[in-house]
């Protein structure tokens, strides 16, 4: 008798975890991955002035996430490759900047269906802490991310929409 209790016990252990629902599983978040277009019009640049356009080209492999983007503006066009993953390690990615090209940690993690990312950038002597807030619209139509930028001189927020192609 004493040995059929402790193994009993192991085996509804194991059923109640194999039972129980996974919290947070891969197949549970969003996937960014496909070719995103700015719309400008439903976005929200606060202070800043907006581009002219601006891409998203997303390879999502969850935990793993490839963003190529592109931006045209005032200052020409830029192409930035970034490359973190979604478990909260830091990855540093090179950015190119107005002033040049910088590296930037990144700290990417799922809060909910929601992705996050916090970095700091350098702007013309001018420190900026940011955090990214990636939404994916039900129908996986639209993707809209909200900055908060932190700066010495005051916090605002950026919010850019982007339709899948």
């Amino acid at each position: 008798m004493r040995k059929i209790i402790p193994a009993v016990c192991s085996v509804l252990v194991t059923l109640f975890v194999l039972a129980s629902p996974r919290v947070g599983s891969a197949q549970d978040l969003p996937n960014f991955t496909g070719k995103w277009s700015l719309d400008v019009a439903k976005s929200d640049f606060g202070p800043m002035p907006p581009p002219e356009s601006g891409t998203y080209v997303i390879d999502h492999k969850e935990p793993a996430l490839k963003l190529v983007s592109t931006q045209k503006g005032q200052q020409g066009e830029v192409t930035n490759e970034r490359n973190v993953t979604t478990d909260g390690k830091d990855s540093v990615n090179k950015l190119r900047m107005p002033t040049g090209e910088t590296d930037v940690k990144f700290t990417t993690k799922w809060v909910g269906k929601t992705l996050t990312t916090a970095y700091k950038i350098d702007v013309q002597g001018m420190a900026l802490d940011i955090v990214e807030s990636w939404k994916l619209s039900d129908d996986g139509k639209v993707l809209t991310i909200l900055r908060e930028i932190g700066t010495d001189q005051g916090n605002f927020a950026v919010t850019t929409v982007f339709n899948k192609q």
